[in-house]
């Protein structure tokens, strides 16, 4: 009798024992993501992230964020010692260097997986930018262009106005250069000067307008830098005589742009959609955003994107709660869009919703017009060079062609040093 009285304890440990295993194999899978997300819209990203994992209790993703400016070299030297996160973020203008040395894995299979995602979706010029040997190594969460941002108070009290007293906001070259003359006034006693316009970003400002002249940055099989060329020298041209001889721009040495922009102090200015937020916390700012003004003879816009990667040679089961994750981010990228961005799934900007983000909105009329910097695997010293080119021809240290030559030539030498390392341009 006493053995019979053990089966039913027995079978209790037996079931114990099996229930432990079928717990150890479904215990969530971690994801680690990585971003660079430290303002605003980290918290967004944070709740979005937040909200996956209670929608997915089988799948936990553990977010980092890092400041960008020290984000890119951490997460290379992550990939070179097999430490890096299995979803992280790129912004295009990268993507290059770091599908090159393998460490974002193409995504194109998973596109028609379990969970499918239809890139007939997505803008094709934002696609079409991640892709290199054939396939795309990122899946673009959205588009983040240049536009123009308008204090309305400004422009009314300077008499710029339409049909119907509203702000008249400048569509081209020189209705751009007469509402910024109106507006521009020297400090009266007790007042702060009152500028047209200012460079926020002096890179993505002239960028923009050399690619609305038409200028070009490279030779077509890309063995020589061609900064300076003519168009690119007439697009700094222009805008160094903002500041140098229209003098409705304030000097970079002396102004806070875009500081100085929140304030109202200026009435214009070139910035990205990511700026949004920031302004957003100005309530008594009376702002409005609207496509870049074509200066030059042909529509075009810097812009960026940001895009959610994978890392190479994760097992089939990280990799399809790695995808889900990113495809729940693309799915609701309204979300992410609230918070001061443009999403590259036509369905979702074509919804009632997406309509009432009146900025985004304006701001991605331009996504046809987008021109990324070149795709290069040494895109941060071409970045530092044009930088550095602008900044000398906006605070008047040197000519636009003496300072785009000098650039150009610096960024030969890389180019140069590459060739006799072994390296294709």
């Amino acid at each position: 009798m006493r053995p019979c009285r053990l089966i039913p304890a027995l079978a209790i440990a037996v079931a114990l024992l099996l229930t432990g295993c079928g717990a150890r194999r479904s215990s969530p899978v971690t994801i680690r993501f990585w971003n660079g997300f430290t303002g605003p819209d980290g918290r967004t990203m944070l709740r979005m992230v937040q909200r996956f994992n209670a929608e997915n209790p089988d799948v936990q993703v553990l977010m980092q964020r890092m400041d960008w400016s020290t984000y890119y070299n951490k997460l290379f030297v992550a990939g070179i010692g097999g430490r890096a996160p299995e979803v992280f973020v790129l912004h295009t203008r990268v993507m290059r260097r770091f599908s090159e040395a393998g460490f974002a894995r193409p995504v194109d299979d998973l596109l028609s997986g379990p969970e499918p995602l239809d890139a007939g979706d997505l803008d094709a010029n934002v696609w079409a930018a991640v892709r290199f040997g054939g396939r795309h190594h990122g899946l673009p969460l959205d588009v983040h262009p240049l536009g123009m941002y308008a204090n309305r108070r400004l422009l009314r009290e300077a008499g710029v106005v339409d049909a119907r007293g509203g702000p008249a906001l400048p569509a081209d070259g020189p209705s751009l250069l007469a509402a910024a003359r109106r507006v521009t006034k020297s400090a009266a006693p007790g007042q702060p000067p009152r500028w047209g316009f200012v460079f926020a970003n002096g890179l993505t400002n002239a960028y923009t307008l050399m690619r609305q002249f038409g200028g070009e940055f490279f030779t077509p099989d890309g063995a020589r830098c061609t900064m300076d060329d003519p168009r690119n020298a007439r697009a700094l041209r222009f805008c160094a005589d903002l500041v140098r001889r229209e003098r409705v721009a304030p000097a970079p040495e002396s102004f806070d742009a875009w500081i100085g922009f929140r304030q109202g102090k200026v009435a214009m200015a070139f910035e990205g959609i990511y700026m949004l937020a920031d302004l957003r916390k100005q309530t008594d700012l009376d702002f409005t955003g609207a496509p870049v003004p074509r200066i030059g003879p042909r529509p075009a816009v810097w812009a960026d994107s940001h895009n959610l990667c994978l890392r190479e040679g994760m097992d089939e089961r990280r990799l399809r709660a790695a995808w889900r994750f990113v495809k729940y981010l693309s799915d609701h990228s309204l979300d992410w869009a609230e918070g001061g961005q443009v999403p590259v799934r036509r369905s979702l900007r074509d919804t009632e919703r997406f309509r009432k983000m009146k900025v985004q909105a304006a701001f991605a009329r331009q996504i046809a017009d987008v021109r990324y910097l070149p795709s290069l695997p040494f895109v941060f010293e071409f970045e530092t060079e044009l930088g550095i080119a602008v900044d000398r021809a906006l605070r008047g240290s040197a000519s636009p062609e003496e300072a785009l030559r000098t650039a150009a030539a610096n960024v030969n030498r890389v180019i140069a040093r590459r060739r006799a390392a072994g390296v294709a341009p």
